[in-house]
């Protein structure tokens, strides 16, 4: 049996509450990241359902956590730039692909300071709960990233030997992580990887199309 991905469905604009639903998912999206940016990680927190679960380099697991953390950390310093935003719908189901570049907080590297920027795409699923559309999955595509020093004409002393050690599309931010306590999994899905990509769209794909009992 040939597998179905959620990609293939084709864009209708005639249908006007489909129409709707995305408008309203893109929105909702672009509040979210909103509200992570801004601190405000009560409003964050009211974009997913109950049980909803994130994936990211640095976090694996209930989103209530997840916001703990984030909260603790005030932020942790990251803004991020989004782009477009995609959307397919199946019913009450939706998928959604928002490629955006993080900005990480500046540390010092050599006692330089310097800024990683991390290209990736967010990927979303949502259902609409009691006819709001709510997140119940976020997972983060990684492609690449680039250590960047604050100051363009200062040198900086980078482990080359550690930085190529990690998964090419997210290495930078692993490097960067591993300076401040955190530990990054190095199975994330990842475009240096195609295989963790179909991973995260077949198991994304069968949820699209799972009939409910």
């Amino acid at each position: 049996m040939t597998q179905a991905y959620f990609y293939d469905e084709q864009l209708d604009q005639t249908d006007k509450q489909a129409f709707q639903d995305r408008a309203e998912i893109r929105e909702l999206l672009e509040y979210e990241r909103y509200t992570r940016d801004s601190g405000l990680y009560e409003q964050e927190a009211n974009c997913y359902s109950d049980d909803a679960l994130i994936h990211v380099s640095w976090y694996d697991g209930p989103a209530t956590g997840y916001f703990e953390k984030v909260a603790a950390a005030h932020g942790g310093g990251a803004k991020q730039k989004i782009f477009y935003t995609e959307v397919w719908l199946n019913g009450d189901k939706a998928i959604a692909e928002m490629p955006v570049m993080m900005l990480s907080p500046r540390i010092k590297l050599d006692n330089q300071p310097i800024e990683v920027h991390s290209y990736a795409r967010i990927f979303t699923r949502l259902e609409k709960i009691n006819g709001l559309w709510k997140i119940v999955d976020a997972d983060c595509i990684y492609e690449r990233d680039e250590i960047i020093p604050v100051i363009p004409s200062v040198s900086i002393n980078i482990d080359l030997k550690e930085l190529t050690s990690y998964r090419e599309s997210y290495q930078g931010l692993c490097y960067v992580l591993s300076r401040t306590g955190f530990e990054s999994r190095q199975d994330l899905p990842g475009d240096d990887q195609p295989e963790t990509v179909e991973k995260v769209y077949r198991n994304a794909s069968n949820w699209f199309y799972e009939q409910r009992d």
